[in-house]
C-alpha cells in the first residue's frame, strides 16, 4: 500500500506549483532546452540527471498545456474554427 501512495503523490509533486513553473512558453522551452543541453553533456552524477530528467517532464507537459491554451484562444476568436484570418480571395476582395 505505502508503494502507490507514493506513486499517485509523485505525478503532483512533478507538475510542481505555477510559482515553480515559468509562466511564459518562451522560457519554458529556454529552461527545457538548459535541462536537455546539461543532460546532453553527461556531467555530474545520477541523482542530479534524474531530477533534472523530472524537471524536464515536467517543463515539457506545461510548455504543452501553454501550447492548447494559445490552440483553444485562437479557436475561439477565428469563425467557424478557421485557422486563418483571412482567406486568400476575402483579402482581395477587402484591398
Amino acid at each position: 500500500m505505502a508503494k502507490r501512495k507514493g506513486a499517485s503523490a509523485r505525478p503532483s509533486a512533478s507538475r510542481g506549483t505555477a510559482a515553480e513553473l515559468p509562466e511564459s512558453f518562451e522560457a519554458t522551452v529556454a529552461e527545457l532546452r538548459s535541462i536537455v543541453d546539461d543532460l546532453e553533456a553527461e556531467e555530474g552524477d545520477l541523482a542530479t540527471a534524474v531530477a533534472q530528467y523530472e524537471r524536464g517532464v515536467a517543463l515539457q507537459r506545461h510548455a504543452e498545456e501553454q501550447l492548447e491554451a494559445a490552440r483553444l484562444r485562437v479557436e475561439e476568436l477565428l469563425p467557424d474554427g478557421s485557422t486563418t484570418l483571412l482567406e486568400d480571395d476575402e483579402e482581395d476582395d477587402d484591398a
